[in-house]
């Protein structure tokens, strides 16, 4: 399994990336294409397929930093024939340098198995919790990384670095919470 770059080497695989990434997540969460293929073009964004012998098996769409060397996990999904055959954890194994947005724990939201279900992912596949909980664009997210450090104002500074001022002032981060770990 590898990660290829729809920009160049993957790009035969890009309208099954958009097609994945339209059905996979929530409208609310959804950054319009047009924004990101922006980003993409400034080398802000990166759009990788995950694939497995020519199979398109998933999708990580990802914020970079160069200059700093950092990157946020935007989105990640596996595509629905794939899933439970090992290939969100193998996707994962490239991918755990990054910050992660994960939704946050909500006993009352309709998917809060899911939500259970995929935090214990991550973190059996080696993130940590940093204690940091963010509102963006009307969203509440519990923010992982692979060491468990991160501060709001780090946060927000790589959203800054990363995405256009405008784009960040419609996120409108704000810090939830700040738990001890």
């Amino acid at each position: 399994m590898k990660l290829v770059n729809i920009a160049d080497e993957g790009a035969k695989y890009k309208w099954q990336l958009y097609d994945l990434y339209d059905k996979a997540f929530p409208e609310q969460e959804k950054k319009p294409l047009h924004v990101m293929e922006k980003l993409v073009a400034d080398g802000k964004m990166e759009m990788l397929a995950m694939v497995d012998e020519d199979e398109f098996a998933g999708l990580a769409i990802n914020l970079i930093d160069a200059e700093q060397n950092r990157a946020l996990l935007d989105y990640y999904a596996v595509a629905p024939e794939k899933r439970n055959s090992g290939y969100g954890s193998m996707g994962l194994e490239a991918l755990l340098k990054y910050i992660f947005e994960i939704e946050t724990q909500d006993e009352k939201a309709e998917n809060a198995e899911e939500r259970k279900r995929r935090k214990a992912f991550y973190l059996r596949n080696g993130l940590r919790e940093t204690g940091l909980f963010v509102n963006v664009y009307d969203t509440d997210f519990e923010i992982l990384t692979p060491d468990g450090e991160l501060t709001f104002w780090e946060y927000v500074d790589f959203l800054r670095e990363v995405m256009y001022e405008e784009y960040v002032q419609i996120l409108r981060p704000t810090l939830i919470a700040m738990k001890k770990k």
